[in-house]
């Protein structure tokens, strides 16, 4: 018999779309072969003097066999199922002779083997949803299945029911838990990834819990117990009294706490927030809940951005003395506005890529080479290879780097305009080393100008000379000698630089 020979109305049961739902989680149970379901249907077995019993979960296409008994195996009878499915509500379809009923003398059970002639089937109520049946069989016609005899098979399908949603029950809840507990996993994941320890407190108790986060941040353990005050006692003695206050006043004052700390055992900076979760019926406190962040690199970036504006002050201030001693001394030795605006010009920017290259290092000191190279190679203007620099990279401190950038400049600008680099010929020798000191080590730079015009003592002494002489003035204990061998122009300039060990692996 086909499906859609089933007799009319049938089917009216299967509308309700909440009882598809019921269905579908029955269905995820997998109870085949339960112990419980199985003692079911041989009970049925036995009571009704039958040959075969199961037990079925029944939708709209198909039956699902939960657990059978009896001398054949498991048996496809959804079209006498979904007839007693859609028959009075609670009451036993019975089939005392299937091959002469002409609803169901076509099904392969019955015209086939095992040629069932006797059925009878209870349906199955689950959260009051008709979800599936028990049925009890026999290859041999009956004249009567008595009334008596279904109320037995009704009260044993009521008590698979109670069977089936007490396991549904049960498997929810497990999945239920099971999902809190990957929730709290994710969760707890989640807040060490982002550095967070979140934490109870237990105002009546004064006990305090939290995640492994939460202890290690204020360097507790969570083996053992740990109150209020063991946390307070936690924090930096010079913290601990602001926090305290801050934490009562948000009790009183019915508001969310929050403050900055340092845990006592690493100076780890954290910020604190929580709130009250839970009152008694006063209004008093008695939970409250929160978190403590982990702040260290965002205060240590707020440090150092403080320290870098005082630096930044404090060279802008001498920068700006510079300039004027510059821009005055400049003007004294020049009476052509544009001979004035180009030596200046150049002096600015000598200050200008020694501030630069200070900015980009965040004011801790610039490259020896590099600092080399932005002053002196823009003039090596006939070929790159006139300049030679010869030393091991190094970094200086901001004082000495600007002093020797301004040097650098009239140097360079000087063999320029008279000296070596005027010529496609001549060469420049940059050199350096470290020399060890008693009480500090310097560097001591040499340059050296060959192969350019024939050089002569000056007369007086020019501007150039004289900053190049007063570059280094801020720092202490250096010097400049300046001397004009024929061959060319040679400068000695002599550093205090202090620890040797600041080199730069290039």
């Amino acid at each position: 018999m086909r499906s859609n020979d089933i007799p009319q109305g049938a089917l009216v049961f299967l509308a309700e779309p909440s009882r598809h739902d019921v269905l579908s989680t029955l269905k995820l149970l997998d109870v085949q072969g339960d112990r419980d379901l199985d003692n079911l249907a041989k009970l049925a077995l036995s009571m009704s003097g039958s040959q075969i019993a199961q037990i079925s979960l029944v939708d709209e296409q198909r039956s699902q066999i939960l657990s059978h008994a009896g001398e054949s195996g498991a048996l496809n009878i959804w079209v006498i199922e979904a007839s007693a499915l859609a028959g009075p509500e609670k009451n036993c379809l019975v089939v005392l002779n299937a091959g002469e009923d002409v609803r169901f003398a076509e099904i392969d059970a019955v015209a086939h083997t095992p040629n069932l002639r006797f059925v009878a089937v209870a349906p199955i109520y689950v959260s009051d949803m008709c979800v599936g049946t028990l049925s009890v069989m026999s290859n041999e016609p009956r004249t009567e299945f008595g009334q008596a005899d279904q109320n037995q098979l009704l009260q044993l399908a009521s008590l698979a029911a109670a069977l089936i949603e007490l396991k549904r029950d049960a498997r929810l809840g497990a999945n239920s838990i099971a999902a809190l507990h990957r929730d709290e996993d994710q969760g707890a994941m989640a807040l060490e990834v982002g550095n967070v320890g979140s934490w109870v407190w237990d105002l009546r108790t004064g006990k305090f819990t939290g995640n492994r986060m939460a202890y290690t941040m204020l360097g507790l353990s969570p083996d053992h117990p740990v109150n209020g005050e063991d946390v307070f006692r936690a924090m930096h003695p010079d913290d601990f009294p602001a926090m305290k206050s801050a934490f009562t006043r948000a009790l009183v004052q019915n508001q969310d706490y929050v403050g900055e700390f340092r845990a006592a055992s690493s100076g780890q900076w954290l910020l604190g927030r929580g709130r009250i979760f839970e009152r008694d019926a006063a209004g008093k406190p008695i939970v409250a809940v929160g978190v403590n962040i982990d702040i260290t690199e965002t205060k240590n970036a707020a440090e150092k951005t403080r320290l870098l504006l005082r630096e930044l002050n404090h060279r802008v201030k001498n920068t700006l003395a510079m300039l004027q001693s510059l821009a005055r001394q400049t003007l004294n030795r020049s009476s052509d506005p544009a001979e004035f605006m180009e030596a200046f010009s150049g002096r600015l920017r000598a200050i200008s890529e020694a501030h630069t290259l200070l900015s980009d290092r965040e004011w801790s000191g610039i490259s020896l080479i590099d600092l080399i190279a932005r002053q002196v190679e823009p003039y090596a203007i006939h070929d790159p290879k006139q300049i030679e620099l010869t030393g091991e990279d190094m970094v200086l401190p901001p004082d000495h780097a600007l002093g020797l950038g301004i040097a650098l400049h009239e140097l360079a600008t000087n063999a320029a305009r008279h000296g070596a680099l005027s010529v496609a010929g001549g060469r420049v020798r940059v050199s350096w080393q470290v020399e060890a000191g008693l009480n500090a080590s310097r560097v001591v730079i040499h340059w050296i100008e060959a192969n350019g015009p024939k050089v002569l003592p000056p007369d007086a002494r020019g501007l150039g000379e004289r900053l190049i002489e007063r570059s280094l003035d801020k720092v202490l204990s250096s010097s400049v000698r300046l001397s004009y061998p024929e061959t060319g122009l040679e400068a000695l300039i002599s550093m205090p630089i202090g620890d040797t060990s600041n080199t730069v692996a290039r």
